[in-house]
């Protein structure tokens, strides 16, 4: 049995729990649901149901009729709160309130059973639970760390510092792709700035992330501070103990756990792992692995050993002995004003070994060529240079700079070329003779996926000149796929934006880079959002380049997959729960849905419906 303090502390933070505003809606929804209510396909309220749950809640709804419960962000996060505290239970179409809620009428709270609610509830909803998000770990992560208050810009500035994005990101409105939270302007909803303060100062997520932990009562802001409490505390110690590393891990799985976590809340989380063994013994397990390592492996591993400080330096100065990743050891040794042999060529090693690891992380989502430039700008005239130093730095992959630097590989181009038979001189398939290919003879397939839709998926397979613009592609999906043109649209390569031109949105003119300019590698892609309210993401991917055939006009459609979602219907979530209204004739909404749809029954909707003949049909119109 526990001491009676510590009984009165669990009461006293339990009471707190109960208390705060998003348990209270959480309790306040579950009581509506009660004995039980009807979910869609999606597992959420039916929009008629919906609309009472917003009333009870005292939510504005987003518009005059609501298409789906996903429209409300609202209701979902307390809808997340109470699934995630044990107050809804869900078994397949039908939702119900748990007989047995913390603190209901007739019964004592359990302080212990709130606590273990509340922190399920706060962990799901702010995003912490499996996978979490990185960004708002590190929030909370340096609200623990702080002892005291801490103002929103300091919090904001440490936490930008901690993730290297330099100056914080602006806090915007609408969900986050990285973490599909809401991020609101938390300072105009608490008042942490005065009017004539700037509030570009702390980052959408450290904004979003307080903002929740008010919500919970996890944290309390006084004069413009904000500080974790004690149920912040408790929250926290909780995430950071579930994501701590075992101390029995090997060290891959070690830095498997860490790697893309920031330096001081990875050693936090290996602190079991650190502790189970010497300053000295573990420092030499990450170098040794990240002697073998490539990427982000091999700098969070460094940057472990590094916090280890001069506890670890015998790791240290047996690694600073051996060539190649000893670099790192000597550089070590160097800063503590230890004695040490520099080897001349440790910093071109080092170089070489930081540029690698770039090469590494981006290869996957920028094209070789955009690398080569963006290296281009950065080094200027000292290209030349660099490549001579990748040339005599030793390191082993000393080649791939070289290559990258000057364009000169002699590794397999990763540029889409035409078929063999089209280059000079050279005999076709059919014994011809044929002449060398121009850039307008070159033809993509590509194939366009409509990103979140399945059941049917919704994709059109199309050949299109190599040489036109992106603007042009525009077009072309539009048509192809069956959109209305109505929204503004953006193509993303992973580093850069293209659309209409605009000083608000930051986009790169589409209308002066062509096709072959962003994809020049079989399997390259791109994506491609229209409509930002509903955004409706697509993966353009680069499959085949082919030659021209003579008096084939381009583009052209040749195959595909499901109808096209009807115009502002609210996106991939609430398209899904359009078909099932329309599937259902006894569903509530389905005469609303109809006649917004100005159909007279839901047999004339079919979301397989697609014509490849008619998409065709429709590009032959392309100007």
């Amino acid at each position: 049995m526990a001491p009676p303090s510590i009984e009165i502390k669990a009461s006293e933070l339990a009471g707190t729990a109960m208390s705060s505003p998003a348990l209270a809606r959480a309790r306040s929804l579950a009581a509506w649901v009660g004995q039980g209510r009807a979910l869609t396909a999606s597992g959420v309220l039916r929009p008629a149901d919906a609309v009472q749950a917003c009333r009870n809640l005292g939510i504005d709804l987003p518009g005059a009729r609501l298409r789906s419960a996903l429209d409300v962000w609202e209701l979902m996060r307390d809808w997340t709160t109470a699934i995630g505290a044990g107050l809804i239970e869900i078994d397949g179409r039908r939702a119900w309130a748990t007989p047995d809620l913390p603190g209901a009428a007739g019964s004592p709270p359990d302080p212990h059973a709130v606590l273990t609610a509340w922190l399920r509830a706060a962990t799901v909803t702010l995003d912490l639970d499996d996978e979490p998000c990185v960004d708002c770990l590190t929030v909370l992560h340096q609200l623990r760390a702080v002892a005291g208050p801490v103002t929103m810009e300091q919090l904001g500035a440490a936490v930008a510092a901690e993730l290297g994005q330099g100056e914080p990101e602006t806090p915007a409105d609408g969900p986050c792709p990285a973490c599909g939270q809401v991020h609101r302007d938390l300072f105009d909803l608490a008042g942490f700035l005065d009017d004539d303060e700037d509030e570009d100062d702390a980052g959408a997520h450290t904004a979003d992330m307080v903002l929740g932990l008010l919500d919970f009562g996890a944290a309390y802001h006084d004069d413009g501070a904000v500080e974790l409490t004690q149920l912040g505390l408790l929250l926290a110690e909780s995430v950071f103990q579930h994501y701590a590393v075992p101390p029995d891990a090997d060290t891959a799985t070690v830095m498997s756990s860490l790697t893309g976590i920031p330096p001081t809340v990875a050693a936090t989380l290996a602190q079991p792992w650190l502790s189970a063994r010497s300053a000295p013994d573990a420092a030499d397990q990450l170098i040794t692995f990240a002697n073998s390592a490539e990427g982000h492996e091999r700098v969070a591993a460094l940057a472990l050993a590094r916090a280890l400080g001069t506890d670890a330096a015998k790791a240290w100065q047996d690694w600073a002995k051996r060539p190649g990743i000893g670099a790192y050891a000597r550089q070590w040794l160097a800063e503590q004003g230890e004695p040490v042999a520099i080897d001349p060529a440790d910093d071109a090693w080092l170089i070489i070994d930081a540029l690698c690891a770039m090469i590494d992380t981006l290869t996957d989502t920028i094209p070789q060529y955009l690398m080569r430039a963006m290296m281009a700008q950065q080094l200027g005239d000292q290209a030349a240079e660099a490549a001579e130093l990748a040339s005599g730095s030793g390191h082993p992959r000393a080649a791939d700079v070289v290559a990258l630097l000057t364009g000169q590989s002699t590794a397999t181009p990763i540029t889409i070329r035409p078929p063999l038979a089209t280059r000079r001189g050279q005999t076709g398939t059919s014994g011809e003779r044929v002449a060398a290919a121009r850039t307008d003879t070159i033809v993509y397939q590509l194939k366009i996926t409509l990103r979140g839709v399945s059941k049917p998926p919704v994709w059109r397979r199309v050949l299109v000149p190599a040489d036109i613009t992106l603007r042009q592609l525009h077009e072309v999906i539009q048509r192809v796929m069956g959109w209305g043109d109505c929204h503004l649209h953006v193509f993303t390569t992973g580093w850069q934006e293209y659309g209409s031109p605009d000083p608000d949105l930051g986009h790169v003119s589409d209308q002066k880079v062509r096709l072959a300019q962003v994809l020049n590698g079989q399997g390259d892609r791109l994506r491609y959002t229209y409509d930002f309210g509903d955004d409706w993401e697509h993966d353009v991917v680069a499959e085949q380049s082919l030659i021209a055939e003579p008096g084939q006009a381009y583009p052209r459609c040749v195959a595909g997959k499901g109808a096209c979602p009807p115009e502002d219907c609210g996106g991939p979530w609430s398209y899904a729960a359009l078909k099932e209204i329309l599937a259902d004739a006894s569903h509530d909404e389905h005469e609303d849905m109809l006649d917004w749809l100005g159909l007279e029954s839901g047999d004339e909707f079919d979301p397989k419906e697609f014509s490849v003949a008619d998409a065709d049909a429709e590009l032959r119109r392309f100007p």
